[in-house]
């Protein structure tokens, strides 16, 4: 059995940074690999081609390094906390977990435990920490060991079949709720990562045996493996082992994996599981919604590799309907617990109507009390993004993975780095004791099921492989943060660079160049969509430059950078250059549809990317939350930002004048009253970023405000 406590838990200080695998060319070391996809747009830079240099996002990164990480394996090693490391063990023969010999935990235990150890290979890969090295090369031989000789990997079903002398026998795939696919899913995702980062093939000898075991399954019994598509990650997962081996019958898997969802029987068919119609005839986002996204993230892998168009078509339908109908402003999807399906076969009889759970709902249906908004969802629909950024070069999508990445991703776990969120709501009340299913104070575990917490740590430590991409002669940047690039084309060209800014908390941005190849290169900027036209401006070395955008200029008389573009710099860069993009955005209220009934005539806070939410700690004593308001007749709404600490992390609060509404409290036993004249005065009231939220104690909290 390993032992406990590593001597990885405390991170060296000292960051070295070793050489790369020699045998992979530049951007088949990247998260996730485009470089020879035919539909793809641009390619991801190299895992440890970006280093964080402060900001936002460098401490997130750091806090994950030093914390979120460590912590998470003293709960996964914990029989008492989780069984998910002590599965593997006993599927490998090489620990006994609670002594009763039975696996314990819920049934995706093993797909959670391989994204937090794809979380730790990413720190390898900034680090090159040798100690991280060595652990993972021992915790692969243990998942080596307890996984089947045919390629099979679920440790719920392989410790009982292993004593199946003690009568515990247990079938493949008898209940679809068991997620094997999933797991076998985050098998080969966290293989090709490991392998891309270390070069060393142990673990992704494990995901070529998982994966010809569903290729097995898909030709010999496609039904069977079609009723258990549940979260299916191996559609991400299969596609980017045919990146990394080039061999053509995992790419054929995917796409067959998609098509055999037609052969899901009528009986256990449903909205809730996208497969009630082919896929090809979707037009809206249905059912559980990390399902949901992690299909369209999974089709979107395969367009980028055989353009089907018939595909695409679908994707971009449900695109558009997700992000106009469905989208909390926080960015964050699966707005409901439970629910009916908006179709079925015949909506008009209920006897075709089936539930739905953690979903997505009806359109417009974005409760903020009781809104869902799992944490794993929020990711998902972030990895769906970025796959349609890739495919598309459109910056609309950046626009809205950064939206969905600092409001929505980022709120899953704690400051500090311990404690998670299942659910997210966009409000929090002491008086609506209404019982729920997940907590809605973050919590230092979630027994139950564990997906989300290895999730969100994993996705913050590979949040810098979304700064920058390449495409020929081309370097994208479309996320903002203090950061450095050392990167090659796949020519080997080289680009270096320095980006300083204080983003997102100011719009000043600044590239300095430091290496660049001796011909013409194009620097594409992305703008973002909800920048005032005519506020952004760029400087070339001092002076004012009209660069470019990718898409006509919304306003042909204006010389400055297009919103919701990327504004595109064409020149042969020299070291010592530098560009200089200024986005003047300051705090902005923004409404919702009419249409969106929890949120009529209500306002909420944005600045720049940030959403911005009001805790009960910062109200003035004797105000209740419920109680306040923004007058909209301020004649120049002014807010004061001011740079604070809580819980060890820097954020920015805003101090903005707004109403406290001077009437009685609410009763327990009164459900309507008389409306009376309400007397007013004036106070002030200081926001957080909704990401910090719940960080201060057990606080009520609101996004929306109602506009008086």
């Amino acid at each position: 059995m390993l032992p406990r406590v590593h001597p990885w838990l405390a991170f060296s200080a000292t960051l070295g940074f070793a050489t790369s695998p020699a045998s992979l060319h530049a951007g088949e070391r990247a998260l996730v690999d485009t470089t020879r996809s035919p539909e793809a747009k641009m390619y991801m830079v190299d895992m440890d081609d970006v280093h964080w240099d402060g900001g936002l996002l460098g401490e997130r990164f750091e806090v994950c390094r030093q914390t979120m990480v460590p912590h998470m394996w003293t709960i996964l090693s914990d029989v008492h906390e989780s069984h998910a490391w002590a599965n593997f063990e006993m599927a490998a023969g090489v620990g006994e977990g609670r002594g009763d010999g039975k696996p314990h935990g819920p049934p995706f235990n093993d797909g959670d435990f391989l994204k937090w150890l794809e979380a730790l290979a990413q720190v390898y890969a900034v680090t090159r920490d040798p100690a991280i090295d060595a652990e993972m090369d021992r915790l692969i031989a243990v998942i080596a060991k307890a996984q089947r000789e045919d390629g099979y990997l679920h440790t719920q079903k392989i410790i009982p079949q292993r004593r199946a002398a003690a009568g515990q026998n247990k079938q493949e795939f008898e209940d679809r709720e068991h997620f094997e696919t999933y797991n076998m899913g985050h098998l080969i995702t966290t293989a090709c990562v490991h392998y891309r980062v270390t070069g060393k093939t142990s673990l992704l000898d494990c995901a070529r045996k998982a994966a010809d075991y569903i290729d097995g399954l898909c030709k010999n019994v496609p039904q069977d493996l079609a009723r258990n598509a549940i979260c299916p990650s191996h559609y991400m997962g299969v596609v980017e082992l045919y990146r990394v081996t080039r061999e053509p019958r995992y790419l054929e898997l995917a796409r067959q994996l998609i098509e055999i969802r037609s052969l899901v029987p009528p009986e256990i068919a449903s909205d809730h599981n996208q497969d009630r119609i082919a896929f090809r005839a979707s037009t809206e986002a249905v059912g559980h919604a990390v399902r949901a996204n992690y299909l369209y993230a999974g089709v979107a892998d395969i367009v980028a590799e055989d353009g089907d168009a018939s595909l695409l078509a679908p994707l971009r339908a449900i695109d558009r309907d997700v992000a106009t109908q469905k989208l909390y402003v926080t960015g964050m999807t699966g707005a409901i617990y439970d629910g009916a399906s908006p179709d079925g076969v015949d909506h008009t009889q209920h006897r075709f109507i089936k539930t739905i759970h953690q979903a997505y709902g009806r359109d417009y249906q974005l409760p903020n009390l009781t809104a869902y908004n799992e944490t794993c969802a929020t990711i998902g629909y972030g990895m769906w993004l970025w796959r349609m950024l890739t495919l598309t070069g459109e910056a609309r999508y950046a626009d809205l993975f950064e939206q969905t990445l600092y409001n929505g991703i980022l709120p899953g776990i704690s400051l500090e780095g311990k404690h998670y969120f299942y659910v997210n709501p966009l409000k929090k009340l002491n008086d609506f004791k209404v019982p729920l299913r997940w907590s809605r104070t973050r919590m230092p575990n979630i027994k139950s099921s564990f997906c989300c917490p290895p999730n969100v740590v994993r996705t913050i430590a590979e949040a810098h492989n979304y700064v920058y991409t390449l495409s020929p002669d081309t370097l994208w940047v479309h996320l903002y943060g203090a950061s450095t690039l050392d990167t090659a084309w796949t020519d080997g060209a080289r680009i270096r660079l320095r980006q300083e800014t204080n983003y997102p908390w100011s719009g000043a941005i600044k590239l300095t160049i430091d290496e660049a190849p001796a011909r013409e290169v194009a620097l594409k900027l992305r703008v973002p969509g909800w920048i005032r036209p005519g506020g952004a401006s760029i400087r070339i070395n001092g002076q004012l430059s009209s660069a470019t955008p990718l898409s006509a200029l919304r306003n042909p008389q204006s010389s400055a950078p297009a919103p919701g573009a990327y504004a595109t710099i064409t020149r042969t860069f020299r070291p010592g250059d530098v560009v200089e993009l200024a986005l003047d955005f300051s705090p902005v209220l923004l409404e919702s549809n009419p249409l969106v009934e929890e949120t009529l005539d209500q306002v909420a806070v944005r600045n720049g990317p940030i959403v911005y939410c009001l805790e009960s700690n910062d109200l003035p004593e004797g105000v209740r939350l419920t109680d306040v308001a923004l007058p909209l007749a301020e004649p120049k709404r002014t807010f004061t930002a001011q740079h604070e600490t809580i819980s060890g992390a820097q954020v920015a609060t805003l101090t903005t004048p707004a109403i406290a509404l001077q009437r009685p409290a609410w009763t327990p036993d009164q459900l309507y009253r008389e409306a009376a004249p309400t007397q007013m005065r004036p106070i002030h009231l200081k926001l957080v970023p909704y990401y910090a939220w719940g960080n201060r104690g057990d606080t009520e909290m609101t996004v929306w405000l109602p506009a008086r």
